[in-house]
C-alpha cells in the first residue's frame, strides 16, 4: 500500500511541514512499515483535491493522510470520492478541526498519533452531497453560512483560534439581517416555514470550532441530521448560543425554537442563489439539493486511548 501525506502548510497558526515530515520519515525507517510513502505539500487552493485525485486514479491501494484542517479534509474527500482503492486518514493540524471531534474528547490526540494512525483500520462512513460537491461533516445555510464566510477574515487575526473566530463572526453577523428566505423539502415533505435563521444538514456532530450542532448524528446510519431554527429574534439566538454549543438544544424545552429530524434528502428552494457552507467552504448555489451516500468513504479511525507523539 502507498501512504501519501498531503500537508497544507497554511493550516493552523504555523507551518507544520518539517515537523510532520520528520515524524513520518522516522516511523517508516524505524518501524519498517509495509509499503511506500510520499510527502506532498499543497501550494494553493484545490491543490489537495488534485493531488488526492492523482493517487486515487492509479487504482492501487493507497492511504491518504489529510494533514490540515477541515478545509483540507474536504478538498481531499472531493478528490477521492467514488474510488474504492483509497482510505482517508485525518491528521488535524488546522485551527478548528471540527470533524474529528465527533469521535470523542480523546480524538485529537488519537488522530495526531501518526505511528498509531498508520496502523489503524478503516471503517466505512457516510458522505453528504450537494449539487455535485461532497461533504464529510456539515452543510449549512442561512446565518451559519454568513458566519462561516466572515470567520475566514477573523481567523487571520493574531491570537484568534478557530473557535474564537467563529464567536466573533457570530456577533458581527448579528449586525445585519438574520432572516433568510428559503423553503425546505425533506424526503418529499414540504416543511411549514418560509423564513429561517439557519438550517444545518449534518453527517458529523461539530462545526464552527466547538458548536455541537448535531449531537445525535451517526456517520454510518445513512441519514442526514437536519437541524432548523426558523426566524427568531436576536435575543432568542443569544439565549440559545451556549446551549447550542453544548449540544443540548434538542432537549424538549427547546422544541418550539429548534426543529430536528432525520432524512435521506433535503431540497432547498429560494428565489436566488444562496450561500451554502460545505465543511466550512462557501459555494453559491441555486436551489441546492442535499443527499446522503451511505458508507461511501473508507475512514481511518485510530484507537481513542492513544496519546499524541
Amino acid at each position: 500500500m502507498k501512504h501519501i501525506f498531503i500537508i497544507n502548510p497554511t493550516a493552523g497558526k504555523s507551518d507544520q511541514t518539517k515537523h510532520i515530515a520528520a515524524i513520518v520519515n522516522k516511523i517508516f525507517i524505524e518501524e519498517a512499515v509495509e509499503g511506500t510513502y510520499r510527502i506532498e505539500v499543497t501550494k494553493g487552493v484545490h491543490d489537495a483535491t488534485d493531488i488526492a485525485r492523482h493517487y486515487a486514479m492509479s487504482n492501487e491501494p493507497v492511504r491518504i493522510y489529510s494533514c490540515g484542517g477541515d478545509g483540507t479534509l474536504n478538498e481531499i474527500v472531493n478528490g477521492i470520492v467514488h474510488h474504492e482503492n483509497v482510505e482517508l486518514a485525518p491528521v488535524p493540524i488546522g485551527s478548528g478541526n471540527d470533524f474529528v471531534k465527533s469521535f470523542g474528547s480523546q480524538a485529537m490526540d488519537a488522530f495526531l498519533n501518526l505511528k498509531e494512525l498508520i496502523k489503524a483500520p478503516a471503517r466505512k462512513i457516510d458522505l453528504l452531497e450537494v449539487n455535485g460537491h461532497f461533504s464529510i461533516n456539515v452543510i449549512n445555510i442561512g446565518l451559519d453560512s454568513s458566519i462561516a464566510q466572515n470567520m475566514v477574515r477573523f481567523k487571520r487575526l493574531p491570537f484568534i483560534s478557530g473557535a474564537k473566530a467563529y464567536d466573533i463572526s457570530v456577533f458581527y453577523c448579528f449586525l445585519t439581517s438574520i432572516k433568510n428566505h428559503f423553503e425546505l423539502i425533506a424526503d418529499g415533505i414540504r416543511l411549514p416555514h418560509k423564513n429561517y435563521t439557519f438550517a444545518v444538514m449534518a453527517n458529523g456532530q461539530y462545526y464552527g470550532g466547538s458548536y455541537r450542532a448535531a449531537p445525535c448524528s451517526d456517520m454510518q446510519d445513512g441519514l442526514i441530521d437536519l437541524v432548523l431554527i426558523p426566524s427568531v429574534s436576536r435575543l432568542k439566538i443569544l439565549q440559545l448560543m451556549n446551549v447550542y454549543k453544548r449540544g443540548e438544544h434538542l432537549q424538549k424545552q427547546y422544541q418550539k425554537i429548534v426543529h430536528y429530524r432525520q432524512c435521506h434528502e433535503v431540497q432547498v428552494e429560494a428565489e436566488h442563489e444562496i450561500n451554502v457552507c460545505i465543511d466550512g467552504e462557501i459555494k453559491q448555489l441555486k436551489n441546492p439539493k442535499i443527499i446522503v451516500h451511505r458508507q461511501h468513504l473508507k475512514l481511518i479511525v485510530p484507537s481513542l486511548e492513544t496519546k499524541t507523539l
